[in-house]
């Protein structure tokens, strides 16, 4: 199962559960190639990207070269694993599955918030509320406990404390906070 969406370098890390640096490090030393020549990353990249991390490995930059041209190509032959070496054996099928049924979970729940200009200037918030996602996100980063937080806004739900911290790393605030 593949996704034909392309991702922003912050969304594939952030789907990844990487660094945007180490994304962005990738797509420098041109080992993930963007799509059409933008800084767009293809799902066969957020594959590659997930199974870095999951490999907790440093390979040279011609090793990961040759692994992601190798992951490319057996996506493309839609095949359920790839051998990189005689005793590395990536299961496609696996990694596929997992980011497909997270990225699609993540756009169900991204769906139902809010961007309003006439609420918090603008910024996402939770549904019915002027609670902003970036907030909770911040929050759980810093290591609040989902206990208190779920005390203290009681209507937020699971999914909520689960994909505010995804949606910070894929979607980070730029620039200059707006004047009120």
């Amino acid at each position: 199962m593949t996704i034909e969406a392309i991702f922003t370098p912050n969304e594939a890390a952030a789907f990844a559960h990487l660094s945007p640096k180490r994304v962005y490090k990738e797509i420098e030393y041109k080992v993930i190639q963007p799509v059409l020549d933008t800084p767009r990353l293809s799902f066969a990249a957020l594959i590659y990207l997930r199974a870095l991390k999951e490999i907790n490995f440093e390979f040279s930059v011609k090793h990961r070269i040759a692994l992601y041209q190798g992951l490319v190509k057996a996506i493309e032959d839609q095949a359920a694993t790839l051998e990189f070496a005689r005793f590395f054996i990536l299961q496609l099928g696996n990694i596929s599955q997992e980011l497909s049924e997270l990225i699609s979970q993540f756009n169900q729940w991204k769906s139902h918030l809010v961007n309003n200009p006439h609420i918090m200037g603008g910024q996402t918030v939770f549904p019915n509320s002027r609670l902003s996602v970036h907030h909770i996100g911040k929050m759980i980063e810093r290591g609040e406990s989902l206990e208190v937080i779920q005390e203290d806004y009681p209507y937020l739900s699971e999914l909520d404390l689960k994909f505010a911290p995804l949606y910070i790393k894929a979607y980070p605030i730029m620039g200059r906070p707006k004047k009120g």
